[in-house]
């Protein structure tokens, strides 16, 4: 999961939710929202379990069983390594941020050149 690579921006809003909060799978679902991630149904989240996971493989979460809810419900943890990765990915969208402004004020600029000729 390089960044840009297929599935980054799951797995690191995931790695920000669960850092905010230890959360089970339906639960992020509904949370992923916030950042425009939608699943239609039950049935269509696939991929946010693939997600999580390989970030369980990967080592920056880990799961506990939490038996006091029922059903019983597998709650994730954000690991050291899933915060140094987490810290990493919000430099690297840091910088990309001025990137993006940048780009985004030389098309306004061209945009208004262009109207007002």
């Amino acid at each position: 999961m390089g960044f840009g690579g297929p599935g980054w921006w799951m797995a690191s809003c995931l790695l920000l939710l669960i850092a905010e909060k230890p959360s089970y799978g339906y639960e992020l679902a509904s949370r992923l929202k916030e950042f425009g991630i939608i699943f239609p149904g039950i049935g269509h989240m696939g991929s946010l379990y693939r997600s999580l996971s390989f970030l369980e493989a990967s080592g920056f979460i880990t799961p506990e069983w939490d038996i006091t809810m029922r059903p019983p419900r597998k709650v994730y943890k954000l690991t050291p390594l899933g915060r140094e990765y987490l810290r990493d990915t919000a430099r690297i969208m840091r910088n990309l941020k001025v990137s993006l402004d940048k780009f985004l004020e030389i098309y306004d600029n061209l945009e208004k050149k262009k109207n007002s000729d």
